[in-house]
């Protein structure tokens, strides 16, 4: 009987290693220190997933996680295994409890940090709706200074053609001299703008 219970203590210790294994997720360290930019997916989403490598029920949440997050080859799974939060790897990245899980955007800034699976996609999906071109965000401190509007309109939002003007003030001032012509009634009527304007787009293949 000895053997036997050895052969099933031993499967069971093994399962999460094998569930991690048939994962489609990298592996980038096993609780060892690492550089976070080193596995970021370039101009893409990266998740980075720290588990304990021997959790059964953290495995399962690495397979439901895995089949939520998009089919999009812009958005990657990185997995760092720990025995425990006092592993190195834990440690450098302020690791308190597993799993938890870094959500980093193309820029590699960290656009979340959490347990929460509803959480994850939510973050996931800022960072696939991120423009190519580097702006400032509405929550920016610099936001108000930059876009010359007050916190309670920055709230509302702004629309992408004005943020990408974000890192020229030169640019955007000009960019607002031109709104005000162009959303006011002189020698055109401001429908007649917009007209010129819808043509001109179309021409250009220009969504806005």
């Amino acid at each position: 009987m000895k053997p036997i219970l050895i052969s099933l203590v031993a499967c069971v210790l093994s399962l999460p290693m094998l569930a991690l294994a048939q994962s489609k997720a990298e592996v980038v360290s096993k609780g060892s220190r690492f550089e976070v930019k080193k596995v970021l997916k370039a101009e893409g989403t990266t998740v980075v997933l720290f588990l304990q490598e021997t959790s059964l029920m953290e495995q399962q949440f690495l397979a439901e996680l895995q089949k939520q997050l998009p089919e999009d080859e812009k958005v990657v799974l990185r997995v760092v295994t720990l025995k425990d939060t006092a592993a190195p790897a834990a440690q450098q990245y302020q690791i308190m409890a597993t799993p938890t899980a870094l959500v980093y955007d193309r820029f590699g800034r960290e656009l979340a940090r959490t347990s929460q699976p509803e959480a994850i996609r939510a973050a996931v999906r800022k960072g696939q709706l991120m423009a190519r071109l580097y702006w400032i965000d509405e929550d920016n401190p610099k936001a108000p200074e930059v876009y010359g509007a007050p916190p309670e309109a920055l709230k509302r939002g702004l629309p992408g053609i004005v943020k990408t003007m974000g890192l020229r003030p030169d640019a955007y001032r000009m960019f607002q001299v031109m709104s005000e012509i162009h959303f006011t009634d002189g020698f055109l009527k401001r429908r007649e703008h917009e007209m010129v304007a819808a043509y001109v787009s179309a021409i250009n293949h220009c969504k806005f």
